[in-house]
């Protein structure tokens, strides 16, 4: 995985962000360890924390316009087919079975809020008008059918760590002893 999807699969994971979201953040919108913006599917605006350390890199890798540029365009933003793509391709590489996407990486910070702090946190932080859609990624641990014919997305109750987190936490430890 290139680094700066890895990164962008980190702050998906500290915030809980849709990837669309990430992937469309502006140099301005990082102040210090503050992230702020509008939601592109709900028009909402939001405000979330990342670790300093996330926020030192993603100062080093953000482009004039974009925290994620596209590889070729300048003036536009990494697209979220670009990282799932890249993300499909390490799962490959480094053996890891689950069927997980991007959006894996909100459904991983869905449970681990429910678990830290209950439904309503998470309804909160997803910014869903429907306790419906709440449960749906706050239980994402347990609704996981993980058979062949109905493979998802979400996590693997057997699994400690997400897919997302495994991939990078895997790509994270190779490309540091390089920079």
């Amino acid at each position: 995985m290139t680094y700066e999807n890895v990164l962008a699969l980190r702050v998906s994971l500290e915030t809980g962000l849709r990837i669309d979201d990430v992937l469309s953040l502006k140099p301005e919108s990082l102040r210090g360890r503050t992230i702020c913006g509008i939601a592109e599917k709900t028009g909402k605006k939001f405000k979330k924390v990342v670790s300093a350390d996330l926020a030192k890199r993603l100062k080093l890798v953000q482009g004039q316009y974009f925290i994620f540029p596209h590889r070729t365009k300048a003036k536009e933003h990494r697209t979220r087919q670009a990282v799932w793509k890249n993300l499909k391709k390490a799962a490959k590489v480094v053996g890891v079975q689950l069927n997980a996407a991007p959006h894996s990486a909100r459904k991983t910070y869905a449970v681990k809020l429910f678990h830290d702090s209950g439904v309503e946190a998470v309804q909160k932080e997803l910014q869903h008008d429907r306790l419906s859609t709440t449960m749906l990624y706050a239980f994402a641990d347990v609704l996981t059918k993980n058979t062949p014919e109905n493979r998802t997305n979400v996590l693997n109750p057997e699994i400690i760590d997400t897919f997302a987190e495994i991939v990078a936490e895997k790509v994270v430890k190779k490309i540091e002893p390089l920079l």
